[in-house]
């Protein structure tokens, strides 16, 4: 035999052992043993540069880029790659190198290199033009879609999806046409054109479905969950999963069970069965975890810290909530950023870190506004309104709230009516503490209203009931104050909402307080306490521990009742809560004034007056007045006393004018019986009687005569006639005055009440 005979044999014994060894890697690759299968296309891919044959080479190449992807050492993916795709092209093969180069685009996007990854996408477009390549083309506008999508820019990305769409149909390819499709309603989805996305993801079940792709149909119909949950079709969007589940199981699909158990679990979590959402959040995010998916794990994470939002445990929510947020941000995902923003405000806003906060809020807000989910821009616009209101900027709170109202309003009747209920019972509570009783009402009637258009607005009921309880008490109808207290209580505990049932526990404590019942009001502030120590709420802590110290200022123990102000009002300045500010140091000087520490109490009084006039409290400024006239009128300086009393009563008769019935002035009224009968003693010691007798009249008319007498008596038990420290003097004026307060009395006793 020759020489060249014995070379050529050599060389088909060298190819068919190279095919040998290429063959060994695709068995050892679908058996599972990768690091086998990387030895054997190396060692295939050696004999074939070695015989020449760059193009088998190539494919050796490229396949263990393969088998290095799936073992996840993407870099040395990337290398490989990029060796195929030389040798592809130093071969002549031109689609190959095209292929291997999309492959190169997919693991950078993985690695969240957009741009590398759409340069290696167009690089490949172009070789597919050339060769005019359709089903080519489809693949790369389809891959570029994801990128556009990844980066939040939806426009771009419906355009790639239909282009792509359109090449898979030339080329007759139905499998990635049906892919393009779904991938085109996920983003019609987003846009909330339903109709079109529902056509998008039928069609391509329909394609799954005749073509036998089990795969496809459990990705179709996830996409068809989705959307049921989006319209809050929430028995429509159970059963569907339900069914993905099902096939999911059956198919070992692992990805697919977690999508189906991630849409079950916030079907429960929005149906308020927060510990079965929690079971079915740790059993899909177990599931992406353990597939290394990235993009799950976040979506898993989002809604865990949204359940443990829910369930008060703030610290924990926070901190995996961050960590859906870090995991979003290290794959570039855009869409999904937003709406973990807003959840990681509202709980960074409700562990009292409002500076934190509102940055969150607003980067969160320019992603939501970029990638136009309206949602979750009303509903971070929802957070920062209870920002101000918090830091005592009502006007400010007012513009977030009818903004959030405004934007989500766009979306239609049913779907905007739990954000709607939302914004009116926030705007209710705002007026409430405005002094606008009536605008109160107003917005809870809106509220109402708004919760009979969607089943998910009706689980807002304990909440407004709750802002019920608490117009009630500002009006002085004590007893019907706790009667919603406690049925929000009842309400919220059956919702498991642990934040709303401590806020109303301390509703029924100051219920308790308003009317004088001391030690119930005591034990409920205190149970109140242990409740918000619970869900990790400072400030609520802190408005719990400034119940017990009015209450202990009513049992004038006035030491005790310093050092719960000065607990409080720490909680407060921790949590940045100027509106808890202003009554604590309303409190602590009380406090003060109880010790005779007068000019202790006028500076906190000062304090608290500064801030309830710039957080537009008429109430807390009447109180704040009142309390320092008391000072005044002790010290004999009545025109002081006398213009502080004045004052106090125009803030007091502004909200009285904006209630809408007379029994309802004639309960609000009653509370401040002790304002009008000091005013009218300090208008007596004046010289002032007849100003004394109209302005006792005019609260007699409105709200009886009997707290009026008996404040009035207490007065009069308080002027002493006798004893050694008065000189003759003194107590002749003081007799004196003591028949001029008793010559109003008939003026009292004669007027016919309006109620």
């Amino acid at each position: 035999m020759s020489i060249d005979a014995n070379d050529q044999a050599k060389k088909e014994k060298d190819r068919q052992f190279a095919e040998r060894r290429y063959q060994d890697g695709i068995n050892a690759y679908n058996d599972g043993k990768l690091d086998q299968a990387l030895e054997a296309f190396g060692d295939a891919e050696i004999r074939f540069r070695l015989l020449g044959d760059f193009k088998r080479a190539a494919d050796s190449r490229a396949l263990m880029a393969d088998v290095q992807r799936e073992n996840s050492s993407l870099e040395q993916a990337i290398n490989s790659y990029q060796r195929a795709t030389k040798m592809y092209k130093d071969a002549g093969y031109p689609l190959f190198e095209a292929n291997a180069t999309v492959s190169l685009g997919h693991i950078e996007r993985q690695l969240s290199h957009l741009d590398r990854a759409q340069d290696a996408y167009q690089a490949a477009q172009q070789i597919y033009r050339t060769q005019q390549n359709t089903r080519g083309l489809g693949n790369v506008a389809l891959a570029l879609g994801h990128i556009e999508l990844q980066r939040g820019n939806t426009h771009y990305a419906t355009e790639h999806y239909q282009e792509a769409i359109r090449y898979f149909h030339e080329a007759k390819d139905s499998i990635n046409e049906a892919d393009a499709s779904r991938s085109l309603a996920d983003i019609q989805r987003l846009a909330r054109h339903f109709d079109e996305a529902l056509a998008g993801y039928q069609h391509a079940l329909e394609i799954y479905r005749n073509t036998r792709d089990h795969f496809g149909t459990i990705d179709a119909l996830l996409g068809l969950g989705r959307i049921y949950i989006d319209q809050e079709h929430l028995d429509q969007a159970a059963d569907t999963f339900a069914e993905t589940l099902s096939q999911a199981n059956a198919l070992e699909y692992e990805l697919g069970q977690a999508d189906a158990n991630l849409g079950l679990a916030e079907i429960s979590f929005l149906q308020g069965n927060v510990d079965q959402a929690l079971i079915g959040t740790q059993s899909a995010l177990q599931l992406y975890t353990d597939q290394r998916n990235a993009l799950g794990t976040a979506q898993a994470n989002h809604l865990l810290g949204e359940i443990n939002l829910r369930r008060g445990q703030l610290s924990y929510a926070n901190s995996i909530m961050e960590r859906a947020l870090r995991t979003y941000q290290s794959i570039a995902f855009q869409l999904g950023q937003a709406e973990t923003g807003a959840g990681l405000g509202e709980i960074q806003f409700r562990r009292g870190f409002l500076d934190r906060a509102s940055k969150t809020l607003q980067e969160a807000r320019q992603q939501a506004h970029k990638i136009g989910n309206v949602q979750a821009e009303s509903r971070i616009l929802l957070t920062l309104g209870d920002i101000y209101r918090q830091a005592g900027q009502p006007g400010q709170a007012r513009s977030a709230y009818e903004d959030a109202r405004t934007h989500i309003e766009t979306l239609g009747e049913t779907t905007a009516a739990r954000t709607v209920t939302a914004a009116e019972i926030r705007l209710a509570r705002l007026a409430t503490y405005t002094g606008d009783l009536k605008e109160a009402a107003s917005h809870l009637t809106t509220a109402i209203e708004a919760t009979t258009r969607n089943p998910l607005a009706a689980q807002l009921i304990p909440l407004i009931t709750s802002i019920q309880g608490q117009i009630y008490l500002t009006q002085g109808d004590f007893l019907q104050a706790e009667k919603y207290y406690s049925d929000a209580h009842n309400r919220s505990d059956a919702q498991q909402d642990p934040q709303l049932a401590a806020e109303t526990i301390l509703g029924i404590a100051q219920s308790y307080l308003a009317r004088r019942d001391l030690q119930a009001a005591m034990e409920t502030f205190l149970a109140a306490g242990r409740a918000f120590q619970v869900v990790e709420s400072t400030n609520g802590d802190g408005s719990a521990v400034l119940g017990v110290a009015q209450v202990q200022l009513g049992q004038q123990k006035w030491d005790e009742a310093l050092e719960s102000s000065d607990a409080a009002l720490t909680r407060f300045n921790q949590a940045n809560d100027a509106t808890g500010q202003a009554d604590a140091f309303l409190t602590r000087g009380l406090a003060h004034r109880g010790k005779d520490e007068n000019d202790e109490a006028l500076a906190d009084f000062e304090q608290a007056l500064k801030l309830y006039h710039q957080q537009r409290r008429p109430l807390g400024v009447a109180d704040t007045r009142y309390a320092r006239a008391g000072i005044f009128f002790l010290r004999g300086d009545l025109e002081p006393a006398r213009d502080e009393q004045t004052k106090a009563i125009a803030q007091v008769e502004r909200v009285m004018n904006s209630i809408s019935s007379a029994q309802q002035w004639t309960l609000f009224l009653r509370q401040y019986a002790e304002l009008y009968a000091q005013t009218a003693v300090t208008d007596v010691r004046r010289n002032q009687d007849e100003q004394a007798r109209t302005l006792l009249q005019n609260f007699a008319r409105i709200a009886g005569k009997s707290e009026l007498l008996q404040s009035l008596q207490a007065y009069e038990n308080d002027i002493p006639t006798e004893g050694d420290e008065l000189n003759e003097e003194e107590i002749l004026a003081n007799r004196d005055l003591l028949k001029r307060i008793k010559r109003l009395y008939p003026y009292i006793e004669g007027i016919s009440h309006l109620s």
